[in-house]
């Protein structure tokens, strides 16, 4: 029998190798060795892997192999020594345990697991896979922790991934309790993600002495927090999203250009970020202490909150603010609701964003007052989400009337909206309003 020629042998290693990477899951890789030589031999180059113990064991359990519980630490182990200096970015999941309903029922319960087969962030499961060659060659990683195992467990995770992946540029961690103790400057990090993890760091003193050249800061649901303060001069994207109730909060960071922060309502608040373009904003109320350096680059304001009067003047007045979304908390009550919301508000802004909540506040207000606003103002754009109810005139007519010429207001109507309602307004509304330009779609 003459052989059959592997019409993959004319592409490069170095090109096979991309792909798999690009595959990156490691039982798809590991099919591909059986379908091909060359396969075979670019799976030795792979630059990228990605392991999920669901997926294993779904796959052990498929061919009757029970679900690998106690291999899968080990799996990631080997892979890292099968491709050493070649491999660049590494992941590793167990977040959803080995896919076994009793295991979703002990996270939905936060019930405690007193295994540790899972507990990726362990220093002993870190340093399986960290301290072989592709430790210095790692440039990404990626570790999803299994919430039952890791949560009363406090581990070493970032002191070793510090001391053995030195390289590394971007980190992202979650589902787990990890220490700083023995924490070693990393300047190669640029990237950091730390996502529904308690901190053994409350002033966030070590991650700033430790991670100096962070260009982008992820703390999603960090806990552990008491007085944090992020001390970055590198930092240019951050998005913060407070677990707990701190006292006070800072951040102080000259190049910030992108914020995202939601927090409750610390007592001090403080954002040295005079190079702030977008803010995005989601507190309850403001506490006593409240201080804004600069902020003369500010473009885009998007605020949540029943206290937007407060937060409006504090955040545009005196500054030229392009776009500019407002949303009420679902938490408010109707009053805190109704008191909020004024269309002065936004007169100063070209493009205006009016989210569910606010939108529906927003229209009871004109309709039940009767009063035609006149708040002229240099709107250039409207975006309104429109309520699930049957509407004929257009409930926001003092606002249109104020546009300036040639506005762009953008309708979204609520997908449980009825089509006569939908037919009504888009046959209608543009006949009172000829110098608008309208479009319409759908939210949910």
């Amino acid at each position: 029998m003459s052989d059959v020629v592997d019409p993959l042998d004319s592409l490069p290693s170095a090109i096979l190798a991309d792909i798999l990477g690009r595959v990156a899951d490691a039982g798809d890789i590991a099919a591909s060795r059986l379908a091909s030589r060359a396969l075979l031999a670019a799976s030795y180059h792979c630059p990228r892997v990605r392991l999920s113990a669901a997926a294993r064991a779904r796959r052990l359990r498929a061919r009757g192999g029970g679900d690998g519980a106690t291999a899968f630490r080990a799996a990631a182990a080997n892979v890292a020594s099968l491709l050493g200096p070649h491999l660049r970015s590494l992941a590793l999941d167990a977040s959803q345990g080995h896919g076994c309903p009793d295991q979703a029922i002990w996270e939905k319960h936060a019930e405690f697991d007193e295994a540790n087969d899972l507990h990726l962030t362990s220093g002993e499961s870190v340093a399986a896979w960290a301290a072989t060659a592709a430790g210095p060659a790692l440039r990404e990683v990626d570790i999803a922790d299994f919430w039952p195992q890791s949560c009363w467990r406090k581990a070493d995770a970032l002191p070793v991934i510090s001391r053995l992946c030195h390289n590394v540029s971007t980190l992202r961690l979650r589902k787990a309790w990890l220490s700083v103790d023995g924490l070693r400057i990393m300047p190669n990090l640029t990237h950091l993600a730390l996502e529904s993890i308690r901190l053994d760091d409350e002033n966030l003193s070590t991650l700033n002495g430790c991670f100096p050249c962070l260009h982008t800061l992820n703390l999603i649901g960090v806990g552990g927090l008491k007085n944090p303060k992020i001390h970055l001069p590198q930092l240019k994207y951050c998005h913060w999203e407070v677990s707990n109730v701190p006292r006070s909060l800072a951040i102080h960071a000259p190049n910030l250009v992108y914020l995202e922060l939601k927090c409750v309502q610390p007592e001090i608040l403080i954002l040295d970020t005079p190079s702030v373009s977008t803010l995005k904003l989601t507190i309850d109320k403001l506490g006593p202490t409240v201080q804004v350096d600069g902020l003369v680059n500010l473009e885009n304001l998007r605020i949540e909150s029943s206290d937007l009067n407060s937060l409006l003047r504090l955040f545009s007045d005196s500054r030229d603010v392009r776009t500019l979304d407002l949303e009420l908390p679902a938490s408010a009550g109707r009053n805190e609701l109704y008191e909020a919301v004024e269309p002065e508000l936004f007169s100063r802004a070209i493009e205006v964003k009016l989210s569910p909540r606010f939108s529906y506040e927003l229209m009871r207000r004109i309709v039940f007052s009767m009063t035609s606003y006149d708040c002229r103002s240099c709107l250039t754009k409207l975006l309104v989400h429109m309520p699930p109810s049957i509407l004929t005139a257009c409930p926001f007519i003092p606002l249109v009337n104020n546009c300036a010429p040639s506005c762009e207001v953008t309708v979204l109507f609520h997908a449980d909206s009825s089509d006569a309602t939908r037919e009504a307004a888009t046959s209608s509304w543009p006949l009172g309003f000829t110098d608008i330009t309208w479009q319409w779609g759908t939210w949910q």
